[in-house]
């Protein structure tokens, strides 16, 4: 029964997108950097800090951010979630110019 629920909850899972443009226009060859961002409890405590763009991006400007809820984040907080709802974890695209 349980591997049964493991295999929906993959296979019904949906991935997501969201994207944040700081111009219309993109530089080429861009510095991205990726991270994994966590929240808990049905995705209503947030337990990573928020991204800091200015931080992140130190002395450049951000270009871009990019949310998704990628497939390894589901397969991973579905494994986990099994036992009860507590990680959803996304992962966070930062690209500076």
């Amino acid at each position: 029964m349980k591997k049964t629920i493991a295999i929906s909850m993959v296979l019904l899972s949906g991935c997501t997108t969201i994207h944040f443009d700081r111009s219309a226009t993109q530089e080429p060859n861009p510095t991205v950097i990726t991270q994994w961002h966590h929240n808990a409890v049905l995705s209503l405590i947030e337990v990573s800090d928020p991204v800091n763009l200015e931080e992140t991006c130190q002395q450049q400007q951000w270009s871009s951010v990019k949310t998704e809820l990628s497939f390894i984040n589901g397969l991973v907080s579905g494994i986990v979630n099994q036992i009860a709802p507590i990680w959803y974890p996304k992962t966070v695209e930062i690209s500076c110019n």
